[in-house]
């Protein structure tokens, strides 16, 4: 069982690096965005993580209840002060919330979304920080599917062994 929690933590790491991503891709596909849907220019997005106690959220979808991220008090950390072994944690999605920064301002008084005099609002999006937070990522995507295969190598050691 050990072996399948590996997996499955390894996973949900894989599963918040990919949508941390697919935002950051948004973000960089949508840098000269001047005009959306909900008016004004495009605004930056970011995801916000959230530790999860992984056996809870286990033992709950295996029960039915399936209430992984609905607790009292978050903050409380009594659980940890009574128990001698600590909760394994993992990460989920928590929210994914707009940048609220100012946007840029470029004087281009021909251009359709000007304004009265003359400056058009650009999205809030530098590309060099997003490429770096890309990185950054995809950097700790590569280290769960590394968790993963190492997890995977030693439940593989470990049937070798009950083979032979």
């Amino acid at each position: 069982m050990a072996y399948l929690s590996s997996f499955d933590i390894s996973g949900y790491g894989l599963s918040a690096q990919r949508f941390r991503m697919d935002i950051i891709s948004s973000n960089i596909a949508n840098a000269n965005t001047t005009r959306t849907s909900e008016g004004g220019p495009y605004q930056r997005k970011d995801v916000v993580f959230k530790a999860i106690d992984f056996n809870k959220t286990l033992n709950d979808t295996i029960s039915g209840q399936n209430n992984m991220l609905s607790y009292e008090n978050p903050l409380d950390d009594s659980f940890l002060q009574t128990n001698a072994n600590p909760a394994i944690m993992t990460v989920a999605v928590d929210k994914v919330v707009r940048d609220e920064s100012e946007f840029k301002y470029k004087f281009e008084p021909n251009h359709p979304d000007a304004n009265a005099e003359g400056y058009v609002a650009y999205p809030n999006v530098n590309p060099v920080i997003e490429m770096a937070n890309l990185v950054e990522a995809t950097r700790a995507y590569q280290a769960n599917v590394a968790a993963f295969q190492s997890a995977k190598s030693i439940a593989q050691s470990a049937i070798d062994i009950l083979k032979g």
